[in-house]
C-alpha cells in the first residue's frame, strides 16, 4: 500500500478508538502533503516559465535560432534574412488582372499594369468601359480617371492630327456638305471639344427619351459667331472674352451665347440656331483681325424626325429650344 493510503489507514483507526493524538498526527500529515503539492507547483512553473522564455528568444521568423542581441538591445529577427523575408511576406503586391501576365496593377488603370490591358479587358466585356470615351475601364464611379478629371474641371480642346483618318474623313464630309457661290475653303486645324461626362451624360438622356416616343434623327450641324480671340494661332485656349461667341458656346455647351446671351431670336422663336450646309453657317463667321483663320463649331443634335415646336429641321437650319439635343463637338479653322 502507499505511504499516503497508509497513513489515512492509521487515522482512521485513531479515530474510531476516540484516540486525543488523531490531531497531531493529522495535522502532520497535512503539512507534508502541502508541502508536496507546494513543490511540485513551483517546479512545474520553474519549467514553464523557462521554456517561455526560451521560445520568446527564438527568431519571429525561421523559429531556429535565437534572437539576435546587439547593445542590450534584442531584435525580433535572428540575421538580416529573416529581417528581409518578414518584410517581403508583409508587402503584398497586387498583380494585373490579365491572365498570365505578371505586371503590377495600377489603381488608375482598374487593376490593370497599363493602358493597353485595361483597355483589351473593356473590349472583350470583361470589365466596365467608361461611361463617356467608351474605351478605357471606369475607375471612378462611372469614368476612366482622365474623363473624371476633364468633368471636374470643364471642357478643354484637343486638336485632331491632320494625318489621321478623322481628319481626312472630316475634311471630305465638309466639302460635300458645303453649298454656296464661295469655293470650298481649306481646313487648316480641326480642334476636338472633349466635354464634361456632365454633358455628354444630359445629351444621351435626352437622346434616349426622344428616342423612345419617336423616330430619332442625329444629324451634323454648323454654327458660327464672331471669334473674338486667336483661337489656334499660338495655343488651344478658350478666352475670357464676352463678346466671343465661340468660346462662349464650347465652354458652357450652348447654355451661353456671345455676350452671356440664353438663346437667338429667329423665324422660330428663341432658341438655337444652326446649319446643315457649313456655307450658310459662314455667313455669320466673323474673325479676329490678328488671326488668319474663320471659325466654325460643328455641332451633334438629335431631334425627331417630324418637326414641334421646340425643334424644327427646315432642310437648311436646324432650331432646337432645349440645350440637352445639342452638342458642341468640333472647332473647324480654316481659310
Amino acid at each position: 500500500m502507499p505511504p499516503d493510503n497508509v497513513a489515512l489507514a492509521c487515522l482512521g483507526d485513531y479515530m474510531k478508538k476516540g484516540s486525543k493524538l488523531w490531531f497531531p498526527f493529522l495535522s502532520f500529515h497535512l503539512q507534508r502533503t502541502h508541502l508536496n503539492t507546494f513543490f511540485k507547483s513551483a517546479m512545474w512553473g520553474i519549467h514553464k516559465n523557462s521554456q517561455s522564455a526560451g521560445q520568446n528568444d527564438m527568431c519571429e521568423v525561421c523559429r531556429k535560432k535565437k534572437k539576435y542581441e546587439e547593445n542590450g538591445v534584442k531584435h525580433p529577427y535572428c540575421s538580416r534574412s529573416c529581417a528581409r523575408a518578414h518584410a517581403t511576406q508583409s508587402v503584398i503586391v497586387p498583380r494585373c488582372a490579365t491572365r498570365g501576365c505578371r505586371g503590377t496593377a495600377v489603381p488608375a488603370y482598374g487593376g490593370f499594369c497599363t493602358e493597353a490591358h485595361a483597355g483589351d479587358a473593356v473590349r472583350r466585356g470583361q470589365a466596365p468601359g467608361c461611361a463617356q470615351c467608351k474605351t478605357l475601364i471606369a475607375c471612378v464611379g462611372p469614368l476612366c480617371p482622365g474623363c473624371d478629371k476633364v468633368n471636374r474641371t470643364g471642357p478643354r480642346l484637343r486638336e485632331i492630327d491632320a494625318t489621321s483618318t478623322t481628319f481626312k474623313s472630316f475634311v471630305s464630309q465638309f466639302g460635300d456638305e458645303w453649298k454656296g457661290n464661295r469655293p470650298i475653303p481649306s481646313i487648316e486645324r480641326i480642334i476636338e471639344v472633349v466635354l464634361p461626362w456632365s454633358v455628354t451624360s444630359h445629351f444621351n438622356a435626352y437622346r434616349t427619351a426622344l428616342d423612345a416616343t419617336a423616330y430619332l434623327r442625329d444629324l451634323r450641324t454648323y454654327y458660327a459667331d464672331q471669334c473674338m480671340c486667336d483661337m489656334g494661332v499660338y495655343d488651344l485656349k478658350f478666352c475670357e472674352w464676352d463678346s466671343c461667341g465661340i468660346c462662349k458656346v464650347l465652354k458652357s455647351s450652348f447654355r451661353q451665347l456671345a455676350f452671356g446671351a440664353q438663346y437667338d431670336s429667329g423665324r422660330y422663336g428663341n432658341g438655337i440656331y444652326t446649319c446643315l450646309n457649313p456655307a450658310l453657317a459662314d455667313e455669320h463667321a466673323t474673325s479676329s483681325s490678328t488671326s488668319p483663320y474663320r471659325a466654325m463649331v460643328a455641332c451633334d443634335v438629335s431631334i425627331a424626325s417630324e418637326s414641334s415646336s421646340d425643334q424644327i429641321n427646315d432642310g437648311f437650319r436646324v432650331f432646337v429650344t432645349k440645350v440637352e439635343a445639342i452638342l458642341p463637338r468640333y472647332v473647324i479653322l480654316y481659310k
